[in-house]
């Protein structure tokens, strides 16, 4: 499975463990292998996954702390939320890829999982976060 597949797998169990904020990383891998009938978690599904719920708190700082005046992140496309955890993490602290890919992966998961007036949002957001 490549880097974009893992990564689809990983924003959709972040979405789960947002939904349910008491689910354990082991729990929340273990639900998305059975929902989504896989043999196994992806490795670099695992690495996010593990890495934006160990983190969750200073992420969603970091996206509130950017978001206009009288919002809250609670306000935010759940999914939403899920792709700016898993992209801002990975500009963040993975030594694998490149904040500005990053930020195009969650621009491509926009495309995929949100309506097209997420990705100026998502981008916007992400921007804050990668040096120009």
């Amino acid at each position: 499975m490549n880097q974009h597949e893992s990564r689809k797998v990983a924003m959709q169990a972040i979405f789960l463990a947002n939904q349910d904020r008491e689910l354990s990383a082991p729990e929340v891998e273990v639900k998305v292998v059975e929902t989504l009938d896989l043999n196994q978690l992806p490795a670099y599904s695992k690495t996010l996954i593990d890495g934006v719920l160990f983190k969750r708190e200073e992420l969603e700082e970091d996206i509130s702390s950017h978001l206009k005046k009288g919002w809250r992140l609670e306000r935010v496309n759940a999914i939403v939320v899920a792709i700016l955890e898993i992209a801002l993490y990975e500009i963040k602290y993975s030594a694998d890829i490149e904040p500005k890919a990053a930020v195009n992966e969650a621009l491509n998961l926009c495309d995929e999982f949100t309506d097209p007036s997420a990705k100026p949002f998502v981008n916007g957001i992400l921007g804050n976060f990668v040096e120009k």
